[in-house]
């Protein structure tokens, strides 16, 4: 019985385990539907985040470690982040006061830990994205079109910048670990990395509050219009009042005779 009741257990975590992650996965779709790609293109960059997740390039050795890049957690969104600018969708003034903006919080809100790199405690390791959201929001409050692009951009490398390489010095000052692995992955986590989480969140602290200024439109003011408006016509002075029927006007006949009758 204890055999059964384990494997239904089992069973159970595993099935919600995968429902969040296809949900995650499903949303990281609609960001980047958001930034302006169609849904092929959407889909094309998530497969090939997926597909290339656990792929690092090595950059340069030192000192015993050698530092790479994670394809899936790093190099695409930096990739997707360039495209953006490229494209005019982001100015680059603009991008670069939210990469400041979101760098300066990240470098003081994480640290390198030895033997697992670098951290953030919860709840602050949302703090880059709600930075890079609110940013854009600030910018572009009234066009989520504009303001989406530049929360991702400003997310994604402002996290890099302030995490990984500000930190890269801590890190690479710990012994290199003797006949283990010695490779420093910029974006390891892949789809879970701060780097990759970061500028997904702050588009979706944009889509969140843009969902909650149509809401308030449509259910807010609206709506106490609305019931003003209806209650104002239960009132006696709201009510128009009865027209009285117009009086009949008896003809007048004319003096003037007709030129067509012929006078004798």
């Amino acid at each position: 019985m204890a055999l059964v009741e384990t494997v239904l257990l089992v069973i159970v975590v595993t099935g919600l385990a995968l429902l969040l992650f296809w949900l995650y996965i499903t949303s990281i779709e609609r960001v980047f539907e958001q930034l302006g790609f169609s849904r092929g293109e959407a889909g094309t960059i998530l497969m090939l985040t997926l597909l290339l997740g656990f792929l690092t390039i090595p950059i340069f050795p030192y000192k015993g470690w050698w530092v790479g890049i994670s394809v899936g957690g790093a190099l695409i969104p930096l990739i997707v982040c360039v495209y953006l600018v490229v494209s005019r969708r982001v100015q680059a003034a603009e991008g670069l006061i939210g990469v400041i903006i979101v760098t300066y919080i990240t470098y003081f809100m994480t640290r390198a830990v030895q033997g697992t790199g670098i951290v953030a405690d919860f709840p602050w390791a949302f703090a880059p994205a709600v930075a890079a959201g609110f940013y854009s929001l600030s910018t572009f409050w009234m066009d989520i079109k504009k303001a989406a692009p530049l929360a991702y951009v400003s997310g994604v490398v402002g996290t890099l910048v302030g995490a990984d390489i500000f930190h890269l010095g801590d890190i690479l000052a710990f012994p290199a670990p003797v006949g283990g692995a010695n490779l420093l992955s910029i974006g390891g986590a892949q789809v879970f990395d701060l780097v990759y989480l970061s500028g997904i969140a702050a588009v979706g602290v944009d889509a969140f509050v843009f969902w909650l200024r149509r809401h308030e439109r449509k259910h807010g003011f609206e709506r106490v219009v609305s019931e003003f408006e209806k209650e104002a016509q239960d009132q006696p002075y709201a009510k128009e009042p009865a027209q009285a029927p117009a009086p009949k006007v008896k003809p007048v006949p004319s003096l003037i005779p007709d030129r067509r009758t012929r006078v004798p």
